[in-house]
């Protein structure tokens, strides 16, 4: 098999609104550079492309651009490309939801450009690679599901978190690195967008500390982490914005764990390039309300975390008057490489949907393991499970965030039925 690895800077000038955290405040400083990164695959007449972008998200539409351009200007096949994002709240808005921000074309059409020139680069110098796969673990994340009696976020030390940390180490015939993929799950906010520093967060400075340490690219895949985020404790016990000392201890502790366990794989030969896409749609639970409460907030607004107080029941309104539909259209993605099967999530997936994908598709296709990405391709909205619709809480309750008229419903079995029908063929 080859490979051909490499990655570009994305940083805007400071100035720019940055999405996530309801923010409205221009940024200021850039904290560490946002930057893409790609890595191509081949064996025989056989391609994948996948690139790794700071951004909150993408969406199809965006993908599908990068992929028309990278079929026709790469000869890749466009089902082959996966677009996944560090889903860092510290980078201009690309996805037109989330408290009614729009997209900042400038930024979307970077991301675009600077990924097509990252994989069209990758093309143009592969090498024979070997692969050598391990895991270690990091522990600066936390489950953030209200405890019972509660409705807020809450660190939540008995609720599932995944702490593992995939590493995929790509070698050169030489043994030397050419790079290195790794996935952990932990949302993207150490440090609160709505205070002006531009940044990947965590993410960024892990790969920065890897590409130092083991002079090779490095590329960041977020796993499932709608419910988990970090452990960055106020003095009233609660959540809070890190300071850039906590932002780098987390940043530098994942990339040190990286490094640890990539310094001591054996790399191997590994057959096996296969890419399938999945058209699927996410279905819709009743309204969260009736047509008469929705004229209601538009008359008596308040905070739903739109642009302003009753833009979400407004846009509500409209769309009843055009008719709900089913649910949400978009797509999932299996690419399997070498050792590793990776499910393409659209969306911001719980961490127990995570865990059910990969029990289910464990040995499938002779990989050796599963890496569900969450935030790739699309993004939609919060994956949860049925349990967490009936406890309420944040997630379940985020529809409107994504201009949605009530919460999914049975999305939990769609993604793993979709992902069983990729695996299998």
């Amino acid at each position: 098999m080859l490979c051909g690895v490499a990655g570009t800077d994305i940083t805007p000038e400071p100035g720019l609104v940055l999405q996530g955290h309801r923010n409205s405040n221009p940024s200021h400083t850039v904290l560490y550079p946002l930057e893409a990164r790609a890595v191509v695959l081949e064996e025989t007449d056989t391609r994948i492309a996948i690139a790794s972008v700071d951004a909150i998200g993408v969406t199809l539409e965006m993908t599908e651009r990068i992929r028309e351009r990278v079929e026709s200007e790469c000869d890749i096949p466009g089902g082959h490309v996966m677009v996944v994002c560090s889903h860092t709240h510290c980078a201009p808005p690309t996805i037109p939801f989330l408290g009614s921000m729009e997209q900042n074309q400038a930024f979307v059409k970077r991301i675009e450009n600077s990924v097509v020139e990252s994989i069209q680069s990758a093309v143009s110098n592969m090498h024979p690679v070997a692969f050598g796969l391990g895991c270690g673990s990091v522990h600066f994340n936390i489950n953030r599901r209200p405890m019972p009696g509660q409705s807020g976020m809450a660190l939540n030390y008995g609720g599932l978190v995944d702490r593992r940390v995939r590493v995929l180490r790509l070698d050169r015939e030489d043994g030397t690195p050419l790079a290195v993929l790794f996935h952990y799950s932990c949302h993207t906010t150490t440090k609160s967008g709505a205070e002006g520093y531009i940044s990947p967060d965590y993410a960024g400075i892990a790969r920065q500390y890897i590409e130092a340490s083991l002079g090779c690219k490095a590329l960041f895949f977020p796993g499932c982490f709608g419910n988990i985020r970090p452990a960055i404790l106020s003095e009233g016990g609660g959540f809070e914005s890190a300071s850039k000392e906590q932002l780098e201890a987390c940043g530098h502790e994942l990339g040190r764990e990286v490094c640890r366990v990539a310094g001591w794989l054996k790399s191997r030969k590994f057959s096996g390039l296969n890419a399938r896409t999945r058209s699927l749609k996410i279905p819709y639970g009743p309204p969260a309300h009736s047509e008469d409460e929705f004229k209601a907030m538009v008359k008596q607004p308040r905070n739903l975390g739109a642009k302003h107080p009753g833009a979400w029941a407004g846009r509500m309104l409209d769309l009843m008057q055009k008719g709900i539909p089913s649910g949400v259209a978009t797509e999932m993605q299996m690419l399997r490489f070498g050792p590793v099967l990776l499910f393409a999530i659209p969306g911001e997936p719980a961490q127990e949907i995570g865990h059910a994908l990969e029990k289910a598709n464990r040995g499938q296709l002779g990989a050796e393991d599963v890496w569900p990405v969450g935030y790739a391709n699309d993004e939609v909205g919060y994956f949860c499970t049925e349990r967490q619709h009936e406890e309420g809480g944040y997630e379940p309750n985020s529809f409107e965030v994504y201009n949605h008229p009530g919460p999914f419903k049975d999305e939990e079995k769609v993604i793993l039925k979709a992902a069983q029908t990729l695996a299998r063929g």
